[in-house]
């Protein structure tokens, strides 16, 4: 009886508690939203964490403004700590599939992206901008992000492409890689032609990953490009040369020697030695099949003293044309 006297007493304590703890919460994220806004990110952020620990769930919302005050924070201070608080919490409303924020959540992650990047922490980075593009509607609004994507790509392109080590060095793991290397290709043709302050870094990145295609004459059109500018390092400047002379070599087979041969003076002009033995050799042999023996010997004769000593099969084959037409050319 007297407990049931005291019922109403106990149900209005309960009430009051609630209500206290209501008012902590509302009073916690007042002065949250006051700290931020005169630019104590840190100290609002802790506040923040104490007004949703007495929450059942963040509203969406109110998570956004956590995760806004975040980013902030790690502009002020770059700290790993803080980084991951905003990945934590922007995971979350994320995976919320009632969000219908989702035009600002994806501009909020990739801010994050770029402070991960800003860190040298390119894989969070990547996997950050690939959030923002699972949002929808970012596409357009990236440029320096396609970009940062082709760039990481060309260089740790197993790991984007998720290759197993059991796969590695087949044929199975060669078409992943190449599947992966046209994803970002297509990534970096949306970076537009009039970022001319970004061309120079899409090109560098398509030259390292067209080489896991099969596109070799867009990959000589690249790797042009980045020569004539001067942005190519020598091991690239190689890798065109042999791509010269390939083409020179499918040129040959069409009947398009005129073509051939403007390749191969190129090769021949470089400041690669076995390059340009096989390029000279390829032009003896195009000047000996049209007739001009003269031409042919003066061409196995440069490609014997471009690179003396040299024991490849081109500069072999040289040699042995050179002396063949020595004793036929009075």
């Amino acid at each position: 009886m007297i407990l049931l006297r005291r019922l109403p007493v106990l149900f209005a304590a309960a009430a009051m508690l609630t209500a206290a703890c209501s008012d902590h919460g509302s009073d916690a994220l007042e002065e949250a939203r006051v700290l931020a806004q005169s630019g104590h990110f840190v100290e609002a952020l802790a506040l923040y964490e104490e007004a949703f620990s007495g929450m059942d769930r963040v509203p969406p919302d109110l998570g956004l403004e956590y995760v806004r005050t975040a980013l902030l924070a790690c502009g002020a201070e770059r700290s790993r700590l803080l980084r991951q608080k905003a990945l934590d919490a922007l995971c979350e409303i994320s995976a919320d599939t009632t969000s219908e924020n989702v035009g600002e959540l994806g501009e909020l992650w990739r801010r994050l992206g770029w402070e991960f990047a800003r860190d040298r922490d390119s894989l969070q980075a990547f996997l950050a901008f690939d959030s923002s593009l699972a949002c929808g509607g970012m596409e357009g609004m990236f440029e320096e992000e396609w970009l940062f994507r082709g760039a990481y790509a060309s260089r740790h392109i197993a790991l984007v492409a998720g290759l197993p080590d059991s796969l590695a060095m087949t044929r199975a793991g060669d078409s992943i890689l190449a599947a992966a290397a046209e994803r970002s290709l297509v990534e970096l043709d949306r970076v537009p032609m009039t970022r001319t302050d970004l061309r120079e870094g899409v090109l560098l990145a398509e030259a390292l990953l067209l080489p896991l295609t099969d596109r070799r004459a867009e990959e000589l059109e690249v790797l042009t490009e980045l020569d004539r500018s001067g942005g190519i390092d020598p091991s690239m400047r190689e890798r065109r040369m042999r791509l010269l002379i390939e083409m020179a070599q499918e040129d040959l087979a069409r009947g398009m020697s005129s073509l051939a041969r403007e390749k191969l003076n190129e090769v021949w002009a470089s400041d690669f030695a076995g390059d340009r033995v096989e390029a000279a050799l390829m032009l003896g042999r195009m000047a000996e099949a049209s007739g001009r023996p003269d031409e042919a010997l003066g061409w196995y004769r440069a490609a014997c003293s471009a690179a003396p000593g040299l024991s490849s099969p081109a500069a072999e084959i040289a040699a042995a044309k050179r002396d063949s037409l020595m004793y036929l050319i009075p």
